[in-house]
């Protein structure tokens, strides 16, 4: 008989525990954002008017029109938003890794980034700029750019755009992980073109008078995916709720265009920061 009552304890415990155990791994992404009070973002701070640094009070601050998407989010989840500064070519890393619960950072969704993470609505869709220093040669169609060093950002799709569309040999590609050494390796002609989305390129002609803005623009642009935001691949639909909430927010934001309004308003801050 004791044998017996033991037996059906140790039942009961097993049950017990994996009841728990499917609870717990059950917790939706949204619960993990409610009992954390934060939302966590990952940004690559060097992509103006999108996201960069500025400096308030001696304090330096990562601001930006994709910083005001994060913070609309917040708002509509009832949290705060506590930001990671990382390499754009490490974001996507950093979700999978549980580093971060979201990335904005202008990033285009792919197929092959579908594979990876999951995806919000489209937020905004910009186009490709080609860069040059005032004193070269216009450059008029892909045959132009033959012989040229190209540079773009390590990890975003103008790098893969640039491989396999444009051909260009890995001698030729110059990647690197942010805009501005971009921009200042073609301002020093260590490179020939700069392949970055329009609104970052309006920025840079702004602040600095010695490179424009080729004719040509980019065919079959990858920008033309839109830019979404990125969270951790999900498994059950455990983050379903987190981005019908989010999708809200972008709708909204898009119905009222507000988001464009941002991006003229942090254009102009940009323009007028060192």
């Amino acid at each position: 008989m004791k044998k017996l009552v033991l037996f059906l304890i140790a039942i009961t415990t097993v049950f017990t525990l994996t009841a728990c155990s499917n609870k717990s791994n059950n917790k939706s992404m949204m619960d993990d954002i409610k009992e954390k009070g934060k939302i966590v973002l990952g940004v690559s701070p060097d992509y103006p008017p999108y996201e960069f640094l500025t400096s308030e009070n001696g304090q330096k601050k990562v601001v930006g029109a994709d910083i005001y998407l994060a913070e609309k989010i917040s708002e509509k989840l009832g949290v705060k938003v506590e930001i990671q500064e990382m390499a754009f070519d490490s974001l996507i890393a950093a979700l999978n890794a549980n580093k971060v619960d979201m990335v904005i950072s202008g990033i285009n969704p792919t197929e092959e980034r579908r594979k990876a993470v999951d995806f919000s609505d489209v937020y905004y869709t910009s186009k490709g700029i080609f860069v040059v220093n005032k004193d070269s040669e216009e450059i008029k169609s892909a045959v132009d750019l033959k012989g040229k060093k190209i540079g773009v950002q390590k990890g975003s799709t103008y790098e893969t755009y640039a491989k396999e569309q444009l051909k260009v040999d890995d001698k030729d590609l110059q990647s690197l992980t942010d805009v501005p050494s971009l921009l200042q390796d073609l301002k020093n002609k260590k490179i020939d073109v700069v392949l970055i989305p329009d609104d970052v390129a309006k920025i840079a002609i702004n602040k600095s008078n010695d490179i424009k803005i080729s004719s040509f623009s980019a065919e079959n642009d990858p920008e033309a995916t839109g830019m979404a935001i990125a969270f951790k691949k999900a498994k059950d639909d455990n983050n379903k709720e987190l981005l019908e909430q989010v999708n809200a927010v972008i709708k909204e934001i898009k119905e009222k265009n507000l988001f464009e309004q941002e991006l003229d308003k942090y254009a102009k801050l940009a323009a007028e920061s060192e």
